[in-house]
């Protein structure tokens, strides 16, 4: 009977993927008297002038400038279940991502501006008192480029100090999802300063260098940074020069690089005053001393991350490691459901109060494996492990410790046009398996366009 069943929920995988692939033909048999010089095997689907590929977007030229208008959108379908037997399966209807961007230079080259909405998410942050805001707004700053070497950029911008999977954007994954360590140690979006650096050591070898001072508070911090500044460094080394048509920007080899191409990256980031479990809802948690003074713990996250390609074959891993300290003198918490700090029983002791607060952030470590091949016909298959370990008295964001992933994706003209099917399980830690629930068993299909 579970073999019937898991046969049954592949083959309406199969199905919707067929039939999304054959309207997807049907428009590309459409004549047209208008010439394309796409790259082969690419799809032409919008035809805006006679050189536009999917992913070009709409660019406004005049003489003191232009402005490039791009636009993308992720829907999905997902089936998912707690029971090995595959009952009490649930489903849903998603937008992942549906998003605007902008980048644009005016008067001068070196002067660029770039700015990116999602509109899909809106959420309403539980933080201090009725204070609110939304995520819409992803990105929003500028930079300078006074050479090829050197760039300076300022405002609300994806971090460079998180794991590899974030410096590649939602389109260009080759998982429908990022990975478990991913959603435990990655904040992404902050308000800072920040600079990046390419450098040549002699031959073929590169140092990248990047420094972040942000609020690390993320998007909440717009409104108010109630801690100090994040302060983070991520040195990249690439032994066999830059890959070829920006491929470390992506995560399967479309490229089929014919030299091998490694990047491997080193980063720490030190969070002085944080307020919420990673850095991404910044007053979330907030706590005084007996004289009313805010007193926050300082948040640490160390890792390093590589990524492999060549021939069509990639492969990419990451590992986090978290510890916090937490300072002397906590009397009173902020309590967000009464609107009010509230003090401690006097029956604790300070190291009681320091647990308390290590409780609500994500402390532990993480690890995360995977890797894909792409086939000349612009199929791939690739398959992911991922690990979460938390310090005993951390936040609870390793309910699922482990996480196994398959996904199939067809290319029909590189990441601006695909179609992915993933099958995965996210396996409970011991102490919350049962005799008919060992975690999450899903399975998903999703459509990429970038216009």
């Amino acid at each position: 009977m579970q073999m019937k069943k898991i046969t049954l929920l592949l083959l309406v995988f199969v199905l919707l993927f067929n039939t999304v692939k054959a309207q997807l033909d049907e428009r590309y048999e459409e004549t047209s008297s208008e010439e394309s010089v796409a790259p082969a095997g690419a799809v032409s689907v919008l035809k805006l002038k006679k050189s536009y590929i999917l992913g070009d977007g709409i660019t406004l030229k005049s003489s003191i400038g232009r402005i490039n208008l791009t636009q993308s959108l992720q829907t999905s379908f997902l089936l998912n279940t707690p029971n090995s037997n595959l009952t009490k399966m649930s489903a849903a209807f998603d937008i992942n991502r549906a998003r605007l961007s902008f980048a644009a230079n005016l008067f001068d080259k070196r002067f660029n501006i770039y700015g990116r909405l999602n509109f899909p998410a809106n959420y309403q942050s539980a933080t201090t008192g009725i204070r609110s805001f939304n995520t819409v707004l992803q990105e929003a700053f500028v930079e300078y480029k006074p050479n090829i070497t050197h760039a300076i950029n300022f405002g609300l911008r994806a971090d460079y100090i998180d794991s590899r999977e974030t410096r590649i954007e939602g389109e260009n994954l080759g998982f429908i999802n990022r990975s478990a360590v991913s959603g435990a140690f990655d904040a992404i979006f902050d308000f800072g300063l920040r600079y990046k650096g390419n450098y040549k050591l002699g031959g073929k070898h590169l140092l990248k260098p990047y420094l972040s001072i942000t609020t690390g508070d993320s998007r909440s911090a717009l409104q108010k940074n109630y801690g100090g500044f994040k302060y983070g460094i991520r040195l990249d080394y690439l032994p066999f020069d830059k890959f070829s048509k920006g491929g470390e920007g992506y995560m399967d080899d479309l490229a089929r690089e014919q030299k091998p191409k490694l990047v491997i990256g080193f980063i720490y980031s030190y969070n002085n005053g944080i307020s919420s479990a990673i850095g991404t809802n910044g007053g979330r948690y907030l706590y005084r001393d007996s004289s009313e003074k805010i007193l926050l713990p300082d948040y640490s996250k160390a890792g390093a991350d590589f990524l492999f390609k060549y021939k069509g074959f990639y492969a990419m891993g990451s590992y986090f490691l978290t510890t916090v300290k937490v300072p002397d003198g906590v009397t009173e918490r902020f309590s967000l459901t009464q609107d009010k700090y509230i003090k401690y029983a006097s029956s604790l002791t300070s190291s009681q109060i320091q647990d308390s607060i290590k409780s609500k952030l994500n402390i532990g470590n993480g690890f995360s494996i995977q890797g894909g091949y792409t086939f000349p016909s612009n199929w791939s298959v690739a398959c992911r492990y991922a690990s979460l370990n938390e310090n005993g008295i951390s936040n609870n964001f390793a309910d699922y410790n482990k996480s196994y992933t398959l996904v199939f994706t067809k290319y029909l003209s590189g990441n601006n046009l695909k179609i992915q099917t993933e099958f995965g399980f996210d396996e409970f830690k011991s102490s919350l398996k049962t005799a008919t629930q060992k975690g999450n068993y899903y399975s998903q299909i999703m459509v990429t366009v970038q216009l």
